[in-house]
């Protein structure tokens, strides 16, 4: 028995490190839900705001966890990675949500989280990622420097300025960051590249030329190359928050329009799409969809969160659900509850779905009890068995990985054991969702690079197999 669960784990082990090197794309993912749960409670704490008791058990148990593997007391988290140890359903995530824009009431706080969540994806091993979020007004904090009778040698004080940031700041400043991240990691690859080159000189001990050098040496940094991990692009999708108004939906549609025909100009482009979200018992698509339909005659991606509460046939929200897959957006969001009718129509004429394994299965409580299974809750989903065996055009991401406790690379190890997925599928997943990304520009480059990757993973997976 202890060998059966060793091997067990040692299997765990193996798929977790695979999926980990994987190049993988996130697609669904909100920007205030990926905020880290010590950065909520920590900035809670700066700003007075009093969190909800099950957040800070949960910050508590997370801490005692952390602690625990820190001092060796647990090598491989199979229960962290398995297990619904934090559970929440969807009226939770929503409480959650409300607290979040207490905390995060400033530029500085956005800047950290912004980092923070492009740092866990890129050490996740994310290449491509398109946040979502609505702009806010925040506020805007500088700090000037004033001397006292500075010419007889009198101290100085510094003042605190705080003013509201527009919305069009707050979208800025995100966008300023994503591109000195993506500048980073550019050079990060880069440097790493000619290490890998320098290695191959080394091991020579000659001077290594791509246009000189053998197919042997070619082969060999060719290998090289594909270890090295690619750098990570990211993007943003602007949001609409279907609880508000037509005219607060028009003025971030606005907004998203004129940053992205200024930076297409600039051939800077960062902000990629739009989307509709929310609380899905709030309003009706139908009184957004010219707004929406306006973004995309402007060029921009559109997705709809859809099918998020259960439908009867021809009740509001199914009624709802038609009109959004008949206005055929870019991609859907979740698509959990859609009924065998509207289906039907996504089979016969398909439109990419973002699914989100974990989020799904809390959010409509799949794992009913406290560390309840999230592998048989994954196996409740209605219709990803069906989209897995029909090769539907789906794509795995997060959601809210900081409100779920989750990462990219937790949420296709959870479908790999959910529907007994190898690495080659799993891979294949992956490669597929590169068609969804909304940033043209880059899918071509994503596509080549990351089947190049996937290549020589399974290529020394087989070799190591067949050493055993």
């Amino acid at each position: 028995m202890m060998t059966n669960n060793t091997n067990t784990t040692d299997n765990h082990k193996a798929l977790h490190k695979f999926i980990k090197s994987l190049p993988k794309i996130e697609l669904h993912a909100h920007l205030n839900g990926c905020i880290r749960e010590h950065t909520l409670v920590q900035l809670a704490t700066e700003r007075n705001v009093t969190l909800p008791p099950k957040v800070i058990t949960h910050h508590h148990e997370a801490q005692q966890q952390q602690q625990q593997q820190h001092e060796g007391e647990e090598d491989f988290d199979t229960q962290a990675l398995f297990l619904n140890t934090r559970p929440r359903n969807l009226s939770d995530c929503f409480e959650v949500f409300e607290y979040i824009p207490q905390c995060v009431t400033d530029l500085t706080a956005l800047r950290r989280i912004v980092n923070e969540v492009l740092m866990d994806v890129m050490e996740d091993g994310v290449v491509y990622i398109e946040l979502r979020t609505g702009p806010k007004c925040l506020l805007r904090r500088r700090c000037y420097r004033h001397s006292n009778n500075s010419d007889i040698g009198g101290e100085g004080f510094e003042e605190m300025m705080i003013t509201m940031a527009t919305k069009k700041e707050y979208v800025e400043t995100i966008i300023e960051i994503m591109q000195e991240f993506e500048m980073r990691e550019r050079r990060r690859y880069e440097e790493d590249i000619t290490k890998c080159r320098q290695l191959l000189q080394f091991e020579k001990g000659t001077t290594y030329n791509s246009t000189s050098g053998s197919t042997q040496d070619d082969s060999r940094m060719t290998m090289l190359e594909q270890i090295v991990r690619l750098p990570l692009i990211p993007r943003l999708i602007i949001s609409v928050d279907r609880a508000g108004t037509v005219e607060q939906a028009d003025e971030n549609i606005n907004l998203a329009i004129e940053l992205f025909q200024q930076k297409q100009s600039s051939n800077q482009k960062y902000i990629v799409g739009v989307e509709l979200g929310g609380n899905p018992t709030r309003n009706d698509f139908a009184i957004f969809e010219a707004t929406f339909e306006r973004a995309r005659k402007a060029g921009l991606r559109v997705s709809i969160h859809i099918g998020e509460v259960p439908m009867q046939s021809n009740d509001v929200r199914y009624n709802e659900a038609l009109k959004v897959i008949n206005f055929r957006p870019d991609r859907l969001g979740h698509a959990l509850t859609l009924s065998p009718p509207l289906m039907d129509l996504l089979e016969k004429n398909p439109i990419p779905i973002e699914c989100c394994p974990t989020s799904n299965t809390m959010t409509l409580d799949f794992a009913l009890h406290h560390e309840g299974s999230l592998i048989d809750g994954i196996k409740m989903h209605p219709h990803l068995t069906k989209w897995i065996d029909l090769k539907y055009p789906i794509s795995i991401n997060t959601d809210d990985s900081g409100v779920f406790c989750t990462n990219l690379t937790k949420e296709m190890m959870l479908v790999a054991k959910a529907f007994d997925l190898d690495e080659k599928k799993l891979s294949e997943i992956v490669l597929s969702s590169v068609d969804h990304v909304f940033d043209d520009d880059v899918k071509t480059r994503l596509q080549n690079d990351i089947q190049s990757v996937t290549e020589m993973m399974m290529m020394m997976l087989m070799e190591k197999k067949e050493k055993r």
